[in-house]
């Protein structure tokens, strides 16, 4: 059975991006050492999602001392803000009788990759750890579940391990904690300036900390400071077409610093990244509900010119379906249905949403909210009695779209869609009045690479050769995304991804002081 869920989520109308969660105290640096110098068995940069799990494998696996430096006033990075984790073959997924099997995960993720700048040896590394994470976080008194709600779609397995009662924050505080008590040396506000090599080989960092020089012998150094998706220049430099007013969502402060760190200490450089992104987004100012709502494959999607671009069932697959959406003009798009549609949602509630009150439940109130929102959000939503209004509203040609929705609703009558072969069960039509529109977008959650590492996270060089001491960890690393986030198969995989590189990463860093 598959387990009830008692986390806590945040209710689907509430506005803006939720409120950072707690979960990692923030605490005093470590003292600064006499002369500035201090010596250490593995140097971490960067406290964030892989940082801390490396922080604690290498200790499990013979470290002595570990040094964390980190740039912001406590750990954490954008860890805290996750729900849950991607885990194959655990107990939890035993327990909830969901197959799992990793070799077949993984054959499949190879191949939705299309075998493109992947890392096989390195994505099967970290998928062949995944579940042994979960066990290893579940010993540190971190409980899952997996649910309907931790799926995405109707053929997706749930795999992504989410946290009762809360999110990763607590799973983080955790091993912050543990790392802590065993001896982790911590300095927050803390810019790395040089990785030191000496004979080829790691010796160091040099840092400057509240403004004093830090140096930080040690013969091994995780790279581990997440992506660069608030370092607008660089994100423009792997993604011609990115800019902030065509991208909404929550823009992590991560500036890509590590990556010049790496490549001036020897690191090889991918030419290509990935940017993590999401589709269906409403404005930021609105009501979370809205995303939810463009989902629903009973609506209609036009773009700025009036015209329908994908079969809407789209959707459900909420990373890919970025890739039809970015064509568009602006890549703006807005999901269009009647008030016949609507009823039939108020009625029978959501059918891909992730919230157990609006999936597959009645939502009397529905209008009501929409109507709301409509005042406090009215560049995400319009409600018009005509489509002359809502094309206004769009910014298209009344007759394009009102043509467009003939055609569609043609579609809906005959029960085939000429076009895109939407399947026959959604295709509502949209002709009664009031209409409504939803604007909607792609989000930027992230960035993948571009340092290349190897299956065992050693940093490696132009030659594909290991630079000795050096590892990376996180999404700075390149070798286990292509161009699109593998939400299909491995749905959660960002934070996943970063802890189980970070605990590899600790203990080949910790394994090789010998």
């Amino acid at each position: 059975m598959v387990e009830k869920k008692d986390e806590m989520r945040p209710p689907l109308d509430m506005e803006g991006p939720p409120p950072p969660p707690k979960g990692i105290r923030k605490v005093p640096s470590a003292k600064m050492p006499e002369g500035g110098v201090i010596e250490a068995d593995v140097v971490i940069i960067g406290g964030g999602g892989a940082g801390i799990p490396a922080a604690v494998s290498a200790f499990e696996n013979g470290a002595k001392s570990v040094v964390m430096l980190e740039k912001r006033e406590r750990a954490g990075g954008n860890a805290i803000m996750a729900r849950g984790i991607f885990g194959c073959e655990s107990s939890v997924l035993r327990n909830a009788m969901v197959y799992s099997d990793k070799d077949e995960i993984f054959t499949n993720a190879m191949k939705w990759h299309h075998y493109s700048r992947v890392n096989g040896k390195l994505l099967r590394a970290y998928i062949n750890q995944s579940g042994d994470t979960i066990e290893w976080l579940i010993k540190r008194g971190v409980g899952f579940f997996v649910d309907t709600t931790t799926r995405m779609n109707y053929h997706q397995d749930p795999t992504w391990h989410c946290v009762k009662n809360g999110n990763m924050a607590l799973a983080m505080g955790k091993l912050f904690t543990e790392a802590l008590e065993l001896g982790l040396q911590f300095y927050a506000d803390t810019i790395v300036t040089e990785i030191i090599i000496e004979n080829g080989a790691v010796a160091g960092v040099k840092a400057v900390h509240q403004g004093q020089d830090l140096t930080v012998k040690a013969k091994a150094v995780i790279v581990s400071t997440g992506g660069f998706l608030a370092n607008e220049e660089k994100v423009k430099q792997y993604f011609p077409y990115y800019s902030k007013d065509r991208f909404g969502g929550f823009q992590a402060p991560n500036m890509g610093e590590g990556i010049a760190l790496a490549q001036k200490a020897g690191a090889a450089l991918e030419r290509e990244c990935t940017l993590v992104r999401e589709a269906c987004a409403a404005s930021d100012k609105a009501p979370r509900i809205l995303s939810e709502f463009t989902r629903e494959p009973y609506l209609l999607w036009v773009n700025k010119k009036g015209r329908r671009f994908v079969d809407e069932t789209a959707g459900a697959e909420l990373q890919i379906c970025t890739n039809a959406l970015m064509m568009q003009p602006d890549m703006r798009a807005y999901a269009i249905f009647d008030e016949g549609t609507l009823h039939y949602m108020m009625d029978k509630g959501f059918e891909l949403s992730k919230g157990d009150d609006v999936r597959g439940c009645a939502i009397p109130t529905l209008k009501g909210k929409l109507e709301e929102i409509e005042k406090k959000a009215p560049e995400s939503l319009k409600i018009a009695d005509t489509l002359e209004e809502i094309a206004q509203w769009i910014g298209c040609l009344p007759e394009d779209l009102s043509d467009e929705l003939a055609k569609y609703n043609s579609y809906a009558q005959s029960g085939y869609d000429k076009d895109f072969n939407k399947p026959r069960r959604y295709l509502a039509p949209c002709h009664k009045g009031p209409f409504y529109a939803i604007m909607h977008m792609a989000i930027a959650v992230d960035t993948v690479g571009p340092v290349r590492i190897d299956h065992e996270t050693r940093v490696l060089d132009d030659n594909y050769n290991p630079i000795p001491g050096l590892y990376g960890a996180g999404v700075i690393t390149a070798g286990w995304q292509s161009n699109d986030y593998c939400g299909q198969y491995l749905f959660g995989s960002a934070l996943s991804y970063s802890i189980n590189s970070g605990r590899i990463a600790g203990r080949n860093a910790a394994g090789g002081l010998a």
